[in-house]
């Protein structure tokens, strides 16, 4: 009898490793964080063929239209992933009951997600680009040795800009010492006078990792002078910002594809399974601006340089 009921075990876990888990993967709006992240994700979870059956619903109008597909599929998939900013944030009001992933968004134990980063509760992990903003503000102050303030460029209503708001003005006050202001809007044409009327009085300026401001980072970096646009995205350094750090979104959609299958093949408990962050940022220069500006890569960041050109 016992050896009946191990062979029955084993066939029953045998069995259903056999069929794929269905999985759904969604964000709102477009993105191209998204697309990165989208292709690396891909390319790990083929390596597991037949394991999952994908449908994909991107760049959805509103995060309530997200919402209702949300329910909907915890009806009917064995686990969804979530991406953007706006997603997370969702999540802290709408609940689920199977394993739900995130991915592409700031730091989600500010925007209420997740309580911790080792050891997240209840049925919610994942990946997020969050780097720490210290890493951004130092390298700042190698190219500007005799910084003596920085002006922060944010899009107003995006969940991520409070986040590097409240960042930024921290380690401006107590770790560097300098002088903080801001400009939040949501209307470029706004941002780009208060720009001009501020530009002159700062070291430097940094933008935020919002789709406004990163978009628009050529326009803000010629209005902007001669005073030093740096960035908390990779995208603007494209788009002419002088120089920041990013995370590699390909190699975080390839994590969060390792995440998804611990979960759902390895049986791992989503506790055991840390949020995942970037360790090695990737740290860009955009050469064009760099020789506008005639301005030399600090010593110690040589041997780190991505050229970025337009």
């Amino acid at each position: 009898m016992l050896k009946f009921c191990v062979v029955l075990i084993f066939f029953l876990i045998t069995t259903s490793s056999l069929y794929s888990k269905e999985i759904g993967i969604a964000w709102v709006g477009k993105s191209h964080m998204q697309d990165r992240l989208l292709e690396g994700l891909l390319s790990e979870l083929n390596i597991y063929k037949n394991k999952f059956n994908i449908e994909l619903q991107k760049e959805l109008n509103t995060v309530e239209e997200l919402r209702q597909l949300t329910y909907k599929w915890n009806k009917e998939k064995d686990a969804m992933i979530l991406l953007r900013s706006s997603a997370a944030k969702m999540l802290v009001n709408t609940k689920t009951s199977i394993p739900t992933f995130i991915g592409g968004t700031n730091h989600p134990v500010v925007l209420g997600t997740v309580k911790s980063f080792l050891a997240p509760a209840g049925n919610i992990t994942g990946v997020t680009y969050y780097i720490n903003k210290k890493t951004t503000l130092r390298m700042i102050s190698l190219f500007v040795p005799n910084m003596k303030s920085i002006l922060f460029i944010g899009e107003l209503g995006h969940p991520s800009t409070p986040i590097e708001q409240k960042e930024t003005l921290q380690l401006s006050k107590t770790i560097f010492h300098i002088k903080y202001s801001e400009i939040v809007s949501d209307d470029l044409d706004f941002i780009l006078e208060k720009i001009k009327e501020k530009k002159d009085n700062v070291s430097a300026i940094v933008l935020g990792n919002q789709a406004l401001i990163m978009d628009n980072a050529g326009v803000i970096s010629d209005v902007s002078g001669n005073t030093p646009v740096f960035s908390y995205s990779k995208v603007s350094v494209a788009h002419g910002a002088l120089a920041g750090y990013s995370a590699d979104d390909r190699k975080l959609g390839k994590e969060l594809g390792k995440t998804v299958y611990s979960v759902l093949y390895e049986n791992k408990k989503i506790y055991e399974v840390p949020i995942k962050v970037d360790t090695a940022p990737l740290f860009y220069v955009n050469k064009n601006t760099l020789n506008k500006l005639q301005i030399k890569i600090p010593e110690r960041l040589k041997d780190k340089v991505i050229y970025i050109q337009e």
